[in-house]
């Protein structure tokens, strides 16, 4: 019973694992589709949104029969519960990737206007924050595969510096929109985009907690 077990849970790991890779990859086209104002991309990331929440249901489902076949305890039941609440995350991350989608077909519509406009709009340049979330995403899911206690503090201490970028985005938004109304809707898409994906960098410093409470028995969350 107990192999049955290790193997149905060992599979279940890597249907989240790849659910965090599909996840990643929304994300990644759906800024993509903001910076190349990318119609086709962001219309294909918000229709294959609906995949990864019906990925979420499989993965739950299957979380749910494990626990009625087997009844699992202690750490095995802990796993189980744990992998539950790291698949609504992932499904959670990926609606945020769906939203920064929308955002870029909305400057698609603003951007006819910005270029006439009298002022030039200061391009916000999310690279930098896109590939700290991203990582931390990506090694979020290497420390639920190899369960990485190390790596998971490694992810949450990165959390600052998307936290930073942020704040530097909002000040330049603030500075953008004083130096030209006219772009205000653009700034505050910007606005959006730097919010989803700060929400995305806390989400994967959330799983990285759910595993450290797994491997270590310590609860870091609502930590000062």
């Amino acid at each position: 019973m107990k192999e049955h077990f290790i193997k149905e849970l060992m599979n279940l790991l890597q249907m989240i694992v790849a659910q965090g890779g599909q996840v990643e990859s929304a994300i990644s086209r759906a800024i993509t589709a903001f910076d190349k104002c990318d119609e086709a991309l962001a219309h294909l990331v918000i229709s294959e949104d609906a995949k990864i929440d019906s990925e979420e249901i499989r993965i739950e489902e299957e979380c749910l029969k494990l626990l009625a076949l087997y009844q699992p305890v202690a750490t095995d039941l802990r796993t189980v519960v744990a992998i539950l609440k790291i698949n609504a995350t992932l499904e959670r991350m990926a609606d945020f990737g769906a939203h920064i989608a929308e955002r870029a077909l909305e400057r698609c519509r603003l951007d006819d206007g910005a270029a006439d406009a009298d002022a030039p709009v200061q391009v916000i340049d999310f690279s930098d924050m896109e590939l700290n979330t991203l990582r931390m995403l990506r090694d979020s899911m290497k420390v639920l595969q190899h369960s990485d206690p190390v790596l998971a503090y490694s992810v949450i201490e990165r959390d600052d510096a998307v936290d930073q970028a942020n704040r530097d985005i909002r000040q330049l938004v603030r500075n953008g929109i004083k130096e030209s109304s006219r772009h205000t809707e653009y700034y505050l898409t910007c606005l959006g985009i730097s919010r989803d994906l700060e929400r995305i960098a806390d989400m994967a410093t959330d799983i990285c907690e759910h595993i450290i409470y797994l491997e270590t028995g310590k609860i870091i969350r609502h930590r000062h």
